[in-house]
């Protein structure tokens, strides 16, 4: 029993280490130097942990298993994490042949930008918005229920300067 929770140790270590390691990654990504440095520390001293455990023992088939399953598994949660932290920005462009979805994102309290283009049949309104990340499939469930034919991209804003924002949906 032992051995087996042994292993359970070690696929725990590493699933917390892992996402936080991803979660280090992606704060430094989006220049959270502080939360950057503490998650990479983090990281190490539970792989330190982790790995010291395995070594010490390789012939034992479970913690070998347990920790390379931690790998995979704390990847897939600290991919997880990170949809639900959604830290920064994104730029929501938005194609239509109506001119209601401009109208319909200001009105949810979001900044919109118009323009206008020549598709292959006739001309259309093209939409950027500029939206927190975690307002992103708010974004795209209204253009939705504006215009269920809409080309929707999404593409990641790496730096944003200025825009316009209602305060409870800058961050």
């Amino acid at each position: 029993m032992a051995i087996f929770l042994e292993a359970l140790f070690i696929l725990v270590l590493r699933v917390v280490g892992i996402s936080t390691s991803t979660l280090g990654t992606i704060l430094t990504v989006h220049g959270r130097k502080l939360p950057a440095i503490l998650a990479g520390s983090l990281s190490t001293l539970i792989y330190i942990v982790a790995i010291a455990r395995v070594v010490n023992n390789l012939s034992n088939v479970w913690n070998v298993s347990a920790y390379v399953i931690g790998f995979g598994l704390g990847t897939w949660v600290g991919m997880i994490l990170e949809e639900r932290i959604a830290l920064g920005f994104a730029e929501v462009r938005i194609i239509s042949t109506g001119n209601k979805v401009a109208a319909a994102l200001r009105q949810a309290g979001f900044g919109a930008t118009e323009m206008y283009g020549r598709g292959q049949e006739n001309l259309v309104g093209i939409v950027d918005a500029i939206v927190p990340r975690k307002n992103v499939q708010h974004v795209i469930e209204l253009v939705e229920s504006v215009d269920s034919k809409a080309i929707v991209t999404v593409s990641e804003a790496r730096t944003v300067q200025r825009g316009y924002w209602k305060p409870d949906r800058r961050r």
